[in-house]
């Protein structure tokens, strides 16, 4: 469970600080983090403690943990390895209860054994720890650098996680040049005690920090993530990098939803859900944060360009359609406000162009303009660099006439040219006006923005419930445990999917060439055939299913040809007969079902279906339980989503039922454990009021000790 956090108090806001293996030798990590915390303006005690020294830049420093004249409310230990644990014994000992563990050669070189009794003896004194293997801790609210990472750290309102330690210390090296102040900086490391959900957790409620930036490589506790994350995104924004994706579980392999959830696309899936905004690289992070750091979110649609440049004007329109930018497009409204502050031959169609040849006074005035006017929510800035204009002087300019406008609406602004620009946007950003090299960046960060309100205003939403009979699939699956299956066969996976409140084509089983004659005929023509066995999954590729089957002689012919196929492919496989199911025509092949992730837990799954799925891969992901808003938005993010509602003169597909149907998989997922990976391929949708139903589907189900299979599983 994560920690309150007043409990992490003591690492954010101690009192005292003692440094175990502090250094007088300058470069050493002992000896950085005394003078960072000295450089940091910390008014707190700081107690170096070595046996080698008297003294460390100017502070008395101890022989040992008993000589201090009180354990400090946060102890740092930097020495080797293998005296870690001891010294921690001690000092807890002694009184002490938080800890950052810069030293290294735990977990990340093998050795579990320190870690584990690390975690004992934490777990003995009740004490915590941060790391082993991180960088440090900074606070803007102690005034504490803890880190052996940049001396020098602005001030501001943007809390850093980082599971990685020569990153983080890039990034908060990177925070200074690039004009970011920060709150909070948080090193994890190994996270023998302490993890990310924690330190976001304690961030989420700390008011110094109003955007929070993430870089993570994994994550051990999914769901308690994703639960912290989700309420945290509500709150402040949250920004991620995240790199690297696990090994795919062992049951991956088993079905179509299972190899297509890699980590990291449920990973991504389950971020969207929460509502943190991931980023591909270092570049769009440190831009979105800067914005949300500094400018307000819009209240509605209609941004506004103003630019100098015609054609940067047009780059910016492409952008803004990439980037999901809406632009204004009330002429009247625009001609009255921008026209008296251009020449006769600008353009006051949006994007906004007041020409080269205006002047810093003349953009001013149309920048102030669009800022004053209530109707324009948000403004773009691009300024191209005259090669006679002295681009600081636009930037003043700029800063002038915007001072007071500033925080009252989004302002985005790009510097495009040569020479001094780079020192212009920064001296833009010094004063809150959040500015880009170009325009591209510029219209992205003004995207991100648009995309948190829009989050920020749209119903969470609570899982639906249904009045599913759950003790009744159980018997099906405890059953079938008790036989020693892991695979349920197609008419048991059926009946549980029936439960569920999902539709059938009318379908039977028959165990003989004359049965499947018999239960055709009362079925009705066209109809389909396959095999019904646990061990053969993927049906259609090896011949033992046979489409629409119109008459006795076909039926008999498929019998024979699907038993043949079965035997051949695979000799050793249970074969309990064939499966005999109305031909259902004219509706849309899609995929549903879900997995189980090592992290996450059940992760439902929905896409275009047939046998092109692991093709085409048009899937979308989210982690279960999922609302029924959830499930709409799963729906329409998928490429094919135009063809369900119609495209190109096309039948629109029943849209509702496939929402109903997401929803019900999702309750199942939540709701019966045992069931680790289901897939529905295909679901067959058909056309608007008539519902979808089910055609194939297959289901793994948790082992059980009760009956080791005696047959090895053929797969």
């Amino acid at each position: 469970m994560p920690t309150s956090g007043n409990a992490l108090d003591r690492l954010f806001n101690p009192k005292s600080v003692s440094i175990i293996g502090a250094s007088a030798r300058e470069g050493s990590i002992g000896y950085s983090l005394v003078r960072n915390i000295q450089l940091s303006g910390y008014a707190g005690k700081i107690f170096p403690v070595n046996h080698k020294y008297g003294e460390v830049l100017d502070l008395k420093c101890f022989r040992n943990l008993e000589d201090l004249p009180r354990q400090a409310d946060l102890t740092v230990v930097a020495v080797p390895a293998e005296v870690v644990n001891p010294v921690i014994e001690s000092a807890c000992k002694l009184g002490a209860r938080m800890f950052v563990i810069i030293s290294s050669g735990f977990d990340e070189v093998g050795r579990h054994d320190l870690t584990n009794g690390l975690i004992e003896i934490l777990e003995r004194y009740g004490a915590r720890a941060l790391g082993p293997n991180v960088f440090g801790v900074y606070s803007s609210r102690a005034n504490m650098n803890a880190t052996f990472g940049p001396p020098q750290v602005r001030k501001g309102n943007v809390g850093l996680i980082s599971q990685s330690g020569a990153l983080g210390v890039a990034l908060m090296g990177k925070s200074v040049t690039e004009s970011i102040g920060l709150s909070a900086v948080v090193s994890v490391g190994n996270e023998a005690d302490i993890t990310e959900s924690e330190a976001l957790n304690y961030l989420g409620d700390d008011p110094a920090t109003e955007v929070i930036f993430m870089y993570m490589e994994g994550c051990k506790n999914g769901r308690e993530f994703l639960d912290i994350a989700s309420r945290v995104s509500r709150v402040k924004p949250v920004i991620m990098i995240k790199s690297g994706s696990s090994a795919k579980g062992a049951l991956a392999a088993a079905s179509h939803t299972g190899s297509l959830a890699g980590s990291d696309r449920v990973f991504s899936s389950a971020l969207r859900q929460a509502g943190v905004i991931r980023a591909d690289n270092l570049s769009d992070a440190f831009n979105w944060v800067r914005v949300l750091a500094g400018q307000p979110l819009p209240e509605a649609g209609g941004t506004v360009i103003v630019t100098n440049g015609g054609g940067v004007g047009v780059m910016a329109s492409d952008s803004a359609e990439r980037h999901d930018v809406k632009l204004n497009d009330d002429l009247e409204m625009l001609d009255r406000i921008f026209r008296p502050t251009m020449p006769k031959f600008g353009s006051s169609k949006n994007p906004i162009d007041v020409t080269g040849q205006a002047r810093n006074e003349e953009y001013g005035m149309a920048l102030k303009a669009a800022l004053e006017e209530p109707s324009i929510p948000s403004v773009l800035a691009l300024y191209c660099t005259p090669a006679t204009m002295d681009v600081k002087s636009f930037a003043n300019t700029a800063i002038e006439y915007t001072g007071s406008m500033v925080g009252r609406k989004p302002l985005v602004f790009s510097i495009i040219g040569g020479g001094d620009v780079y020192d212009a946007i920064n001296l833009m950003n010094e004063h809150g006006l959040s500015c880009y090299e170009t325009p591209d960046e510029a219209v992205s960060a003004m995207g991100i923005l648009h995309r948190r309100w829009e989050w920020l205003n749209m119903e969470p939403g609570v899982p639906e419930e249904f009045s599913m009979d759950l003790d009744a699939i159980m018997k099906i699956i405890t059953t079938a445990q008790n036989k020693g299956q892991v695979q349920l066969l197609e008419n048991e996976c059926a009946e549980i999917l029936r439960l569920a409140g999902l539709d059938f084509p009318k379908n039977a089983v028959a165990r003989t060439m004359d049965e499947s004659v018999r239960v055709a005929e009362k079925i009705g023509y066209p109809v389909v055939m396959k095999v019904l066995s646990e061990d053969i999954i993927h049906k259609t590729e090896y011949g033992c299913v046979k489409l629409d089957l119109e008459d006795e002689r076909e039926v008999r012919i498929a019998y024979e040809s699907i038993m043949a196929e079965a035997r051949r492919h695979f000799p050793r496989a249970r074969i309990e007969g064939v499966t005999i199911t109305e031909m259902v025509t004219g509706a849309t092949e899609m995929i549903l079902g879900f997995s189980t992730d090592r992290s996450f837990g059940p992760v439902i799954m929905f896409g275009m279906g047939g046998i092109y799925v692991e093709v085409m891969k048009d899937v979308s992901f989210r982690v279960s339980p999922v609302s029924r808003q959830e499930c709409e938005t799963m729906v329409k993010d998928i490429r094919s989503y135009p063809i369900l509602v119609g495209a190109r003169h096309k039948a629109i597909r029943d849209v509702p039922k496939i929402i109903e149907a997401i929803s019900r998989i999702s309750y199942l997922a939540a709701h019966v454990p045992d069931i680790l990976e289901l897939d529905i391929n295909p679901l067959m949708v058909l056309e608007k009021g008539k519902g979808c139903k089910v055609v194939d589907s297959r289901m793994t189900i948790r082992k059980t000790n009760k009956r080791v299979k005696d047959t090895e599983e053929i797969t």
